[in-house]
């Protein structure tokens, strides 16, 4: 995603010209693969390709971890800025296991200096405006139609996080039925704790309704929500780039979550995964999950890893065990 965080953060000047759109700048990067850093660092302005991941500290006031190919490692990438007190953003999914999600949060707690990861849709203006016309406490149950998923590893996310945000969060337990998590759609079933009312259901359905991003009615209501994808720069990614920008500036104040709501979001989301790739699409609660269980490193689509990429994280940073392994 930097590729086009970069043009709002840096700008591009040329043919396409894209101003400036923040008040950060990307000044330097890292990548597994240098010659791909240095294209990046030529295309968008960027002083400095480091040699490596961990030479950025004390030189940069934020870290971005971009990208899903090296999220069983997001752990072991974060944890040097972390300790030295340099904030961190990771893009969707965060990590890959409930231990390395706690160890992120105990190293951010530890000393003081702010980790989360999100999706977009969760800074969505139109996610404000969700929870001012249905406020979680009101909520008895919804359903909710996300678009946008080639693959469940990092799209199908989106609809999940988008969940969690407006419905308050509260989830007991998630269902996922689908045929193959590498070609997205399925049904995720949300059953959610008693609020005073009991508890509820609410079903997220990885596909897209009259070509919207997301598509939700609440029980109960007349209204519906339809965010569509027009100006996607403006309305999707600059809302979240200023919330990390806020982060990085302020530090701990401006943490856009609390981590036991952050904690529970990442849960939510390997459950999901769990139940698809462990419990053929029976309910998994969410604190029973066992938490050394990884989903492990996405393969199957164009985007994701490739068996070079995933040797050389393995090399760097040793081997992480997941459900989702290399191709033989």
């Amino acid at each position: 995603h930097s590729t086009g965080w970069a043009a709002l953060a840096n700008g591009i000047n040329g043919a396409a010209t894209t101003p400036k759109r923040t008040g950060m700048v990307y000044t330097h990067v890292w990548h597994i693969k240098r010659e791909e850093a240095e294209a990046f660092a030529k295309q968008y302005g960027v002083d400095t390709v480091v040699r490596n991941f961990d030479d950025m500290v004390g030189k940069v006031d934020g870290l971005i971890i971009d990208t899903v190919m090296q999220t069983p490692w997001v752990h072991r990438l974060a944890e040097p800025y972390l300790s030295n007190g340099v904030p961190v953003f990771s893009d969707r999914p965060g990590s890959d296991a409930v231990w390395k999600v706690k160890k992120l949060i105990d190293l951010a707690q530890k000393y003081k200096t702010p980790f989360w990861s999100g999706s977009s849709l969760e800074l969505m203006y139109q996610c404000i405006q969700a929870q001012e016309h249905h406020p979680p406490k009101t909520i008895t149950g919804y359903e909710i139609w996300s678009e946008g998923t080639p693959t469940f590893y990092c799209h199908g996310l989106h609809g999940m996080w988008w969940t969690h945000k407006v419905s308050g969060g509260g989830i007991q337990a998630v269902s996922q039925k689908m045929n193959d998590w590498r070609k997205g759609g399925g049904v995720s079933t949300v059953i959610h704790k008693d609020r005073g009312n009991g508890s509820f259901t609410g079903t997220i359905h990885h596909d897209k309704r009259e070509n919207c991003l997301i598509w939700t009615k609440f029980q109960g209501s007349e209204q519906v929500c339809r965010y569509d994808t027009g100006h996607w720069e403006n309305f999707v990614y600059l809302p979240l780039l200023l919330a990390v920008q806020d982060m990085f500036y302020h530090g701990m104040p401006k943490l856009p979550e609390r981590y036991d709501s952050f904690l529970e979001k990442c849960k939510f989301y390997l459950a999901a995964f769990r139940s698809h790739l462990r419990e053929k699409g029976e309910p998994v609660e969410l604190d029973k999950l066992d938490e050394d269980w990884a989903v492990g490193c996405p393969w199957g689509h164009p985007s994701m890893s490739t068996r070079e990429v995933y040797d050389a994280y393995t090399k760097l940073l040793g081997p992480e065990k997941g459900e989702i392994r290399p191709p033989a």
